[in-house]
């Protein structure tokens, strides 16, 4: 599995969850696994997304990133990828 990871900066956090909720089918019908998020600040997040394979990611990753970043008033402030090396989770 191949997972991507995207930095970014915004001015509404509220919209910005707006604007997840309403990408997710897009994600997924992209081929994506998952799709999760993280408040790392004030006005900032990173999202990750998991994919099947590194090719999947490479077909979608650039026109999600810019769907995104048309729908509200955000900034890529960082990205990082690569193959997935662990994945605990316990619910």
């Amino acid at each position: 599995m191949f997972m991507t990871n995207t930095d970014w900066e915004f001015t509404d956090a509220e919209t910005m969850t707006n604007v997840a909720h309403y990408m997710w089918p897009a994600i997924k019908k992209a081929g994506a696994i998952s799709f999760r998020a993280a408040q790392t600040g004030a006005n900032t997040a990173r999202t990750y997304i998991l994919w099947p394979d590194a090719e999947t990611a490479y077909e979608a990753i650039d026109e999600l990133r810019a769907t995104a970043n048309k729908m509200t008033d955000t900034k890529v402030t960082g990205m990082a990828e690569g193959f997935l090396m662990v994945d605990f989770i316990d619910r």
